[in-house]
Protein backbone atom coordinates (compact mmCIF):
# COMPACT_ATOMS: atom_id res chain seq x y z
CA UNK A 1 0.00 0.00 0.00
CA UNK A 2 1.82 3.05 -1.24
CA UNK A 3 1.42 6.19 0.84
CA UNK A 4 1.10 9.67 -0.66
CA UNK A 5 1.61 12.67 1.60
CA UNK A 6 1.03 16.39 1.18
CA UNK A 7 4.13 18.60 1.36
CA UNK A 8 5.09 22.18 0.67
CA UNK A 9 8.05 22.53 -1.66
CA UNK A 10 10.10 25.52 -2.71
CA UNK A 11 10.98 25.57 -6.38
CA UNK A 12 14.77 25.67 -6.78
CA UNK A 13 14.31 27.62 -10.04
CA UNK A 14 11.97 30.50 -9.09
CA UNK A 15 11.80 30.22 -5.28
CA UNK A 16 8.00 29.99 -5.14
CA UNK A 17 6.40 27.67 -2.56
CA UNK A 18 3.51 25.37 -3.43
CA UNK A 19 1.64 22.32 -2.16
CA UNK A 20 2.02 18.93 -3.84
CA UNK A 21 1.71 15.21 -3.16
CA UNK A 22 4.66 12.80 -3.06
CA UNK A 23 5.19 9.20 -2.05
CA UNK A 24 6.54 8.52 1.44
CA UNK A 25 6.28 4.80 0.78
CA UNK A 26 6.03 3.02 -2.52
CA UNK A 27 4.95 -0.62 -2.47
CA UNK A 28 5.97 -2.69 -5.42
CA UNK A 29 5.58 -6.19 -6.70
CA UNK A 30 8.31 -6.48 -9.33
CA UNK A 31 7.07 -5.31 -12.70
CA UNK A 32 4.18 -3.34 -11.23
CA UNK A 33 3.47 0.24 -12.15
CA UNK A 34 5.36 1.35 -9.02
CA UNK A 35 8.54 -0.50 -9.98
CA UNK A 36 8.25 0.75 -13.56
CA UNK A 37 7.83 4.30 -12.26
CA UNK A 38 11.14 3.92 -10.45
CA UNK A 39 12.83 2.72 -13.62
CA UNK A 40 11.29 5.55 -15.64
CA UNK A 41 12.27 8.16 -13.02
CA UNK A 42 8.67 9.33 -12.55
CA UNK A 43 8.50 8.92 -8.77
CA UNK A 44 8.22 12.10 -6.71
CA UNK A 45 8.99 14.36 -9.66
CA UNK A 46 7.07 17.58 -9.14
CA UNK A 47 6.47 20.52 -11.46
CA UNK A 48 6.33 24.09 -10.25
CA UNK A 49 2.98 25.63 -11.21
CA UNK A 50 4.64 29.06 -11.48
CA UNK A 51 7.66 28.47 -13.77
CA UNK A 52 7.00 24.81 -14.79
CA UNK A 53 10.43 23.66 -13.63
CA UNK A 54 10.44 19.91 -12.82
CA UNK A 55 12.58 18.26 -10.15
CA UNK A 56 12.56 15.31 -7.76
CA UNK A 57 11.26 16.36 -4.35
CA UNK A 58 14.07 15.70 -1.84
CA UNK A 59 11.88 13.84 0.67
CA UNK A 60 12.96 10.44 1.97
CA UNK A 61 10.92 7.55 0.59
CA UNK A 62 10.83 3.83 1.34
CA UNK A 63 10.34 1.29 -1.44
CA UNK A 64 8.83 -1.92 -0.04
CA UNK A 65 8.05 -5.27 -1.62
CA UNK A 66 6.41 -7.54 0.97
CA UNK A 67 6.17 -10.49 -1.40
CA UNK A 68 9.90 -10.42 -2.15
CA UNK A 69 10.69 -9.41 1.42
CA UNK A 70 12.76 -6.24 1.12
CA UNK A 71 12.67 -2.51 1.76
CA UNK A 72 15.05 0.26 0.69
CA UNK A 73 15.13 3.92 1.75
CA UNK A 74 15.96 6.73 -0.63
CA UNK A 75 17.23 9.42 1.72
CA UNK A 76 18.59 12.41 -0.22
CA UNK A 77 18.80 14.43 3.01
CA UNK A 78 19.23 12.81 6.44
CA UNK A 79 15.81 12.16 8.00
CA UNK A 80 15.97 11.56 11.76
CA UNK A 81 12.44 10.14 11.63
CA UNK A 82 13.89 7.09 9.88
CA UNK A 83 16.17 6.49 12.89
CA UNK A 84 13.11 6.28 15.14
CA UNK A 85 11.17 4.21 12.63
CA UNK A 86 14.03 1.70 12.38
CA UNK A 87 13.96 1.13 16.14
CA UNK A 88 10.19 0.65 16.05
CA UNK A 89 10.44 -1.73 13.07
CA UNK A 90 13.02 -3.77 14.98
CA UNK A 91 10.65 -3.98 17.96
CA UNK A 92 7.66 -4.89 15.82
CA UNK A 93 9.18 -7.23 13.23
CA UNK A 94 12.54 -8.32 14.66
CA UNK A 95 16.03 -6.86 14.40
CA UNK A 96 16.80 -8.94 11.31
CA UNK A 97 13.62 -8.04 9.40
CA UNK A 98 13.85 -6.23 6.10
CA UNK A 99 12.13 -3.20 7.62
CA UNK A 100 14.71 -2.90 10.40
CA UNK A 101 17.64 -3.50 8.03
CA UNK A 102 16.44 -1.46 5.08
CA UNK A 103 19.45 0.24 3.49
CA UNK A 104 19.43 4.04 3.44
CA UNK A 105 20.71 5.34 0.11
CA UNK A 106 21.33 8.98 -0.73
CA UNK A 107 21.96 8.77 -4.48
CA UNK A 108 18.85 8.20 -6.66
CA UNK A 109 20.63 5.98 -9.21
CA UNK A 110 22.17 3.86 -6.44
CA UNK A 111 18.72 3.57 -4.86
CA UNK A 112 17.19 2.31 -8.13
CA UNK A 113 20.09 -0.11 -8.64
CA UNK A 114 19.62 -1.49 -5.13
CA UNK A 115 15.92 -2.14 -5.74
CA UNK A 116 16.81 -3.84 -9.02
CA UNK A 117 19.39 -6.05 -7.26
CA UNK A 118 16.71 -7.37 -4.91
CA UNK A 119 14.52 -8.30 -7.88
CA UNK A 120 17.37 -10.03 -9.72
CA UNK A 121 18.37 -11.95 -6.59
CA UNK A 122 21.77 -10.31 -6.30
CA UNK A 123 20.70 -9.03 -2.87
CA UNK A 124 18.81 -11.27 -0.44
CA UNK A 125 16.00 -10.09 1.81
CA UNK A 126 15.61 -10.59 5.56
CA UNK A 127 12.13 -12.01 6.16
CA UNK A 128 9.85 -10.85 8.94
CA UNK A 129 9.89 -13.48 11.68
CA UNK A 130 7.64 -11.85 14.26
CA UNK A 131 4.93 -9.24 14.63
CA UNK A 132 4.56 -7.61 18.05
CA UNK A 133 1.11 -6.02 18.09
CA UNK A 134 1.91 -4.30 21.40
CA UNK A 135 4.83 -2.45 19.78
CA UNK A 136 2.48 -1.26 17.03
CA UNK A 137 -0.06 -0.05 19.61
CA UNK A 138 2.68 1.89 21.39
CA UNK A 139 3.81 3.55 18.17
CA UNK A 140 0.24 4.45 17.21
CA UNK A 141 -0.38 6.01 20.64
CA UNK A 142 2.88 7.97 20.48
CA UNK A 143 2.14 9.35 17.01
CA UNK A 144 -1.36 10.69 17.64
CA UNK A 145 -0.15 14.24 18.12
CA UNK A 146 2.66 14.38 15.55
CA UNK A 147 3.49 13.39 12.02
CA UNK A 148 5.86 10.45 11.94
CA UNK A 149 8.28 9.41 9.27
CA UNK A 150 7.19 6.31 7.47
CA UNK A 151 5.88 4.54 10.54
CA UNK A 152 2.35 5.84 10.10
CA UNK A 153 1.89 3.37 7.30
CA UNK A 154 2.74 0.50 9.68
CA UNK A 155 -0.87 0.43 10.74
CA UNK A 156 -1.68 -0.50 7.17
CA UNK A 157 0.58 -3.52 7.54
CA UNK A 158 -2.07 -5.22 9.61
CA UNK A 159 -3.80 -5.94 6.32
CA UNK A 160 -0.65 -7.76 5.22
CA UNK A 161 -0.54 -10.04 8.25
CA UNK A 162 -2.74 -12.65 6.59
CA UNK A 163 -0.21 -13.27 3.84
CA UNK A 164 2.61 -13.29 6.37
CA UNK A 165 0.80 -15.85 8.52
CA UNK A 166 0.91 -18.24 5.61
CA UNK A 167 4.72 -18.15 5.81
CA UNK A 168 4.76 -19.04 9.51
CA UNK A 169 4.98 -15.60 11.09
CA UNK A 170 5.10 -15.58 14.89
CA UNK A 171 2.64 -12.92 16.11
CA UNK A 172 3.21 -11.67 19.67
CA UNK A 173 0.02 -10.48 21.37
Amino acid sequence: MSKLIDITVTCPQCGQKYETKVFRTLWGDGGTAEQNSLSNDNVNVVECPHCHYSFRAPLAMMYVDCKKGFAVWWEPIHDSGIDNDTIAYSNMFGADSYYAKAPRIQDWEDFKDTVKKYYTGELKANPITKFDINALKGVAAGNKSKKSGCLGFAILLIGSITSLLITGLNIIL
